[in-house]
Formats: structure tokens, C-alpha cells, sequence
């Protein structure tokens, strides 16, 4: 009676040493791909006057103070089936500027902000321009000079219906 006896396969050669290490060498890749990406990366995610002081967020509230100081107030209508803008500017300035910069920002993503500039039509406070895409979701509305003096703002909100009313106004 004599039977063979297989000794022992090596250790890496062993399947249930690789089933549970297999996971754990998985994890270790997927982590060090998403830190490489989260770090060389930008979220581009806040859009306003913040800027970093030590440890705290402050905002610069300078362009709203002049705003307010002027006394203006823009009456804005979209038109989201033909993409039309429509804005009356109203205050105490001593001429109406040429061009108005409006910013339609999205809240988290920076791609989907649209930068579109309104032009002067009749030099009394009417604008006209006329929207790049369609918008959808919350957004946040950023009325500014063209020498960026003073800033309106408003926040629009869903549902969106062909014709959209908004006033703007320092905040």
C-alpha cells in the first residue's frame, strides 16, 4: 500500500488566499485612482464674492451696497420657447450703460451657468438679449454692470412656463 501524497501548494498559489485578497487589492486601486482624481481636479462649485480669510468665508458685499445706494431695480421677463430676454433697469444713474452682464448661475455646477450679455436698446433702462439654452432646476440670477460697479440678484425656481417675471434687486 503505497499512496502519493500531494504536499502542499505554495502560498500564492492558494485560491482562497487570492478570493480574499482579491477585494482588499480592488479597494486599494479604486481608492488611489479617486483620491488622484479628487485632488487634481476642480468642483468649481461656488460662484460669488467669497474669498478665504484664515480659516472663515467672508463676502464682499461692496457691489449690493452701491446697488442699493443707487436705488436700483431691474424688472426681468424670459421667454423659455423663444429664448428671449426682456429687462427694464430703473434708478437713480446718471446714464444707463451700453451692455449688462447676466449670469444665470446652476447652484452646484459650473458648466451649466449661462454668461449672457444684454444690450442697451432705447438708452432709457430697456435691454434685450436672448438665452443660450434651456434652463431648468434652480437657478440663481446675477444682474452686474459693465464696469461691475453694483450687482442685482434673485433666485428662480421651477416650473418654468413660457413667459417668467422676475425682479431683481441688491441683496
Amino acid at each position: 500500500m503505497n499512496t502519493h501524497v500531494n504536499p502542499p501548494a505554495p502560498w500564492f498559489k492558494q485560491p482562497w488566499l487570492w478570493f480574499i485578497l482579491a477585494p482588499l487589492i480592488a479597494v486599494f486601486i479604486y481608492s488611489s485612482f479617486f483620491m488622484y482624481i479628487a485632488v487634481t481636479t476642480s468642483d468649481g462649485v461656488v460662484k460669488e464674492d467669497y474669498y478665504k480669510v484664515a480659516r472663515g468665508m467672508n463676502i464682499d458685499t461692496s457691489k449690493a451696497d452701491t446697488a442699493r445706494t443707487l436705488s436700483l431695480d431691474a424688472d426681468l421677463r424670459l421667454d423659455t420657447v423663444t429664448g428671449d430676454i426682456n429687462l427694464r433697469l430703473s434708478g437713480n444713474l446718471e446714464s444707463y450703460p451700453d451692455t449688462l452682464h447676466l449670469n444665470i448661475i446652476h447652484p452646484t455646477h459650473q458648466k451649466y451657468d449661462q454668461l449672457l450679455i444684454l444690450r442697451g436698446v432705447d438708452g432709457k433702462g430697456l435691454y434685450a438679449g436672448s438665452l443660450e439654452g434651456h434652463i431648468s432646476g434652480k437657478r440663481y440670477l446675477s444682474l452686474t454692470a459693465d464696469n461691475g460697479s453694483w450687482q442685482l440678484r434673485q433666485e428662480i425656481l421651477p416650473p418654468f412656463n413660457e413667459q417668467l417675471r422676475y425682479s431683481l434687486t441688491p441683496q
